[in-house]
């Protein structure tokens, strides 16, 4: 049953006057965009979601999305599990000029025609969820850090100057004088 609310745009003005409420569990392969991110797509995620209208009439989704995804560890560069749990308020709106006037605690997501495209919002917020950079905890990750003792041995190259040329040319004008 829940695939039908993903499957055609909904009209999300009836959800909220009837003041629904959705559990789904979506697969993450469902997560198109997303899948360049993704080390591995088995697996899903759950989103809760109940519409209804606020004190001011406007019509708001609040939601809940949770799960495990496994992105790369930015620091060894291997699977690196993470959790996801972010809540969130959408403010449904038509236009650019209602979106400015949603409350700061609102984030505008745009109906067209009276109709919502409930996956593509979902993905949208997915990707929000994501954490910008994944790591392992230091004790997790398999990146051996050096010690110090390590750095310390390993001969340092002389660094190349790029003025090292001028004092040479000013030490040759000054021996001539």
């Amino acid at each position: 049953m829940a695939n039908e609310y993903l499957q055609e745009p909904l009209d999300p003005y009836k959800f909220c006057a009837a003041e629904r409420e959705i559990s789904l569990e979506l697969p993450l392969e469902s997560m198109h965009r997303a899948q360049d991110l993704l080390l591995a797509t088995q697996g899903s995620f759950q989103v809760k979601l109940k519409f209804s209208y606020d004190s001011q009439r406007l019509p708001q989704v609040e939601g809940r999305l949770n799960g495990e995804v496994t992105l790369e560890c930015q620091r060894c560069l291997g699977p690196s599990k993470q959790l996801l749990d972010t809540e969130f308020l959408w403010g449904l709106v038509t236009s650019d000029e209602s979106a400015a006037n949603l409350p700061r605690t609102h984030e505008p997501v745009f109906i067209e025609n009276d109709r919502l495209l409930l996956m593509s919002v979902i993905e949208d917020e997915f990707l929000l969820a994501l954490p910008l950079v994944a790591y392992h905890p230091e004790e997790e990750c398999q990146l051996q850090p050096l010690e110090q003792d390590e750095l310390a041995d390993e001969p340092t190259e002389k660094e190349n100057n790029p003025f090292s040329a001028l004092a040479d040319l000013k030490k040759s004008l000054k021996t001539r004088q």
